[in-house]
């Protein structure tokens, strides 16, 4: 079941990469990191409290004319505060996960903007073959939608993730298919691998995964870039005090 999991948590790639942009752009906040100590997603029932929610059905946030709603800032903000955990984060100072994760709805509602405007659109079909694909990775569709239950989904929400998913691929696959890594960027990095190990391997024997591993890095740099000028450029209104928890009165 912990292998299953961990495979369906990655699906939702989309949010927690764009939870990764906005740790990278806010390096004017103090967000403070703690020794890495990952924490099993089946652990994570109690992470976040209702009194750090909001009500569904109150305005979060509206970018270009485009209003998110408490319904899916709730799942973001699981999402943001798992990845903070996961990843070392200090999370007692619950505004800053609060920011973080309105930081990663306008990520990727600015990014899901450009992609209609640039004509890239999922399918229902698309989502819904991805959709049978990940819930055939379970025994029972029951223990998958226990599942989804403990990563704070229902069916349809994590359905939206999956569509936002993939129009990210699309998204990458389209504006950054010209990002390429060369024999000699890979031939430096190796270089500088082997100065800092004692018995580094052959660079043929790990040629291919440094060059994938450069290639996200390229990908994720002109990522951060573009979401920067889609939000300098973007008309975005908060409706939550950056402060302020617990169930907020839908308008």
């Amino acid at each position: 079941m912990l292998r299953k999991m961990g495979a369906l948590a990655w699906i939702v790639l989309f949010s927690l990469l764009l939870t990764a942009c906005s740790q990278d752009q806010d390096n004017d906040k103090e967000v403070v990191k703690r020794p890495n100590e990952p924490v099993d997603l089946s652990e994570q029932d109690d992470l976040v409290s209702e009194d750090e929610l909001v009500d569904e059905g109150a305005k979060v946030v509206t970018v270009n004319g485009e209003t998110v709603y408490g319904e899916k800032y709730n799942i973001i903000y699981h999402e943001t505060k798992s990845y903070m955990v996961n990843n070392g984060y200090d999370v007692d100072q619950l505004e800053i996960v609060h920011e973080q994760t309105i930081e990663s709805l306008v990520n990727q509602t600015v990014l899901t903007q450009d992609a209609s405007k640039k004509g890239i659109t999922v399918s229902q079909e698309e989502v819904e073959t991805v959709y049978e694909e990940t819930k055939a990775q379970f025994d029972t569709e029951e223990a998958f939608k226990d599942v989804l239950a403990q990563l704070s989904y229902t069916v349809e929400s994590f359905k939206e993730v999956l569509q936002q998913s993939l129009i990210q691929q699309y998204y990458i696959n389209q504006e950054f298919s010209d990002i390429e890594v060369t024999d000699e960027d890979v031939e430096l990095f190796y270089e500088l691998l082997r100065e800092q190990m004692d018995q580094a391997p052959a660079l043929e024997d790990t040629r291919s995964e440094i060059e994938q591993q450069m290639l996200e890095n390229e990908i994720q740099l002109a990522l951060d870039e573009r979401l920067a000028l889609l939000r300098e450029e973007a008309e975005i209104e908060e409706h939550l005090s950056q402060t302020t928890f617990g169930k907020t009165p839908a308008d």
